[in-house]
């Protein structure tokens, strides 16, 4: 079961012949299903982590805004980034209702605390700060979320073996500190929220494309380089002092239109490179880059079956999906902020088909 883990997380680490085993042999899967129905379980909280009322039941909230996913589906689907992944034990496409979906707060927060940002209709001119807060409430809900579910997995996981245990808690160990920053940004988001205020969140980008783009994402990243390979977040750094920096990314298919946007925490300085550099690129160098960015560093993200095979048969963006989804071991011979820029390089946007461009836009 220990190494059923390792490789349930690193996801493109099954051999082709262990691919081709799991999707005829169905006990491993059910093995992994029973153990993560006991992580949601586990993690499951009784009250709404917005409101802090008991509940029952909560809401089914989505990452990206359902009407974006309606606005890209297929017959009420949409593919998800295991289409370059390809690990047998997850599904390649979600119906609208099951995509980017986590349970944390109750259905009135929900309908409330979202409804200017999951509102079309509000997108006729930049984003409103109180849109932005929301965004960034959303994306700190989100990892929340997944951090509380990943906990209980390496938790229950930790009981199996000593070497489970001691994999899982230097896991865990990661995940409380990534846990404590996302709890920082929601708490400021909350307050933004509140506060109605522009000075909280800074947008460094906003574009309107007058076509809809086959892809919906809407994530908050720590990102590791610049466009000129300078570190950005030292990903590897262990000390609890290091502060990881994340930036909002925001891509929203409309009717017949695509917002993107992207923006920051006010006073987050690392960033400030790279969207300089990121500004001075043209439009088409720009959707490259977020293309590519999306891929590498994010699985929350959905896009139309009229792309699958541009994506399947792009050799760079297969690597970048599963770029960050390895999980990754250095020795001492090898300096790991080189293979960082390596690895993560912007310079790779070059070689990728660019899904945000005109060319593959949506009819």
């Amino acid at each position: 079961m220990f190494d059923d883990m390792v490789n349930l997380f690193n996801l493109g680490a099954f051999s082709d012949e262990e691919k081709e085993l799991l999707r005829t042999d169905f006990t491993y899967k059910k093995q992994m299903s029973q153990l993560l129905k006991e992580a949601r379980q586990a993690a499951k909280r009784d009250t709404c982590y917005f409101c802090g009322k008991s509940v029952t039941s909560f809401c089914n909230s989505h990452s990206v805004p359902r009407f974006c996913l309606e606005n890209i589906a297929t017959n009420g689907d949409v593919l998800t980034l295991n289409t370059v992944v390809d690990n047998p034990l997850i599904d390649t496409e979600n119906g609208v209702n099951k995509a980017g979906t986590f349970h944390l707060i109750c259905n009135d927060c929900d309908s409330k605390i979202f409804s200017d940002y999951e509102n079309p209709d509000n997108y006729s001119t930049q984003p409103t700060p109180k849109m932005i807060a929301q965004m960034a409430l959303k994306n700190s809900l989100k990892s929340i979320s997944k951090r509380l579910f990943e906990i209980e997995l390496f938790n229950i996981s930790a009981k199996k073996t000593d070497a489970a245990r001691m994999f899982s808690d230097a896991k865990n160990t990661a995940n409380e500190m990534d846990l404590k920053e996302y709890e920082d940004s929601y708490k400021k988001a909350k307050k933004a929220l509140k506060k109605d205020s522009s000075t909280d969140y800074y947008v460094c980008y906003h574009e309107k494309p007058n076509y809809v783009v086959p892809i919906a994402f809407q994530c908050s990243l720590a990102l590791a380089v610049d466009f000129n390979s300078n570190i950005i977040n030292n990903i590897y750094n262990p000390s609890p002092e290091y502060r990881i920096q994340n930036i909002h990314i925001s891509i929203l298919p409309l009717k017949s239109e695509t917002v993107i946007v992207m923006f920051i925490e006010d006073g987050d300085k690392r960033y400030r490179q790279f969207y300089k550099q990121f500004n001075k690129l043209t439009l088409e160098d720009k959707l490259a880059a977020l293309t590519l960015i999306m891929f590498m560093y994010s699985e929350d993200m959905y896009f139309s079956k009229s792309i699958e095979n541009e994506v399947r048969e792009s050799k760079v963006l297969c690597e970048a999906g599963k770029t960050g989804q390895d999980i990754v071991s250095f020795t001492p011979f090898f300096d790991p902020l080189e293979i960082l820029r390596e690895s993560h390089s912007l310079d790779k946007r070059h070689e990728i088909p660019n899904l945000l461009s005109e060319k593959y836009k949506l009819a």
